[in-house]
């Protein structure tokens, strides 16, 4: 496994909460997920959102994060989902970036801190 990626993940637990987002039909959905690190290549996520019960397999979706000053963007492709009794959704991470928010005066902006992109990832039909 790439050390960013282990990076990235270890990063994913320790901030937990974020949201998931996805396209449904023309309309942006998303929800409140409280994310885990799953196996080496993925992120689990436990959905808070009750009502949505459609299912998100085979989909692409994105997991934002933030907590002070780091920013996490997590591209994925939904691989797995089990409910018990709550959803479970574990992501098969394509790409990963990591940010940092600097500041000097008045100027603000992203550094990047990390970036991975998974190799050999298709998505299913």
């Amino acid at each position: 496994m790439s050390n960013k990626l282990e990076l990235i993940r270890q990063k994913v637990e320790a901030i937990q909460y974020g949201l998931l987002r996805f396209h449904e039909g023309t309309m942006r959905q998303t929800m409140e997920v409280r994310a885990l690190a799953g196996d080496a290549s993925g992120v689990s996520v436990i959905v808070k959102d009750e009502e949505y019960k459609a299912s998100l397999l085979n989909r692409e979706v994105n997991l934002i994060q933030k907590k002070g000053d780091d920013y996490l963007y997590i591209s994925g492709l939904v691989d797995k989902e089990v409910k018990n009794p709550g959803k479970i959704i574990r992501l098969k991470i394509m790409k990963a970036f990591w940010f940092t928010r600097k500041k000097k005066g008045t100027a603000v902006w992203l550094q990047e801190k990390f970036i991975y992109e998974g190799e050999g990832i298709e998505k299913a039909s």
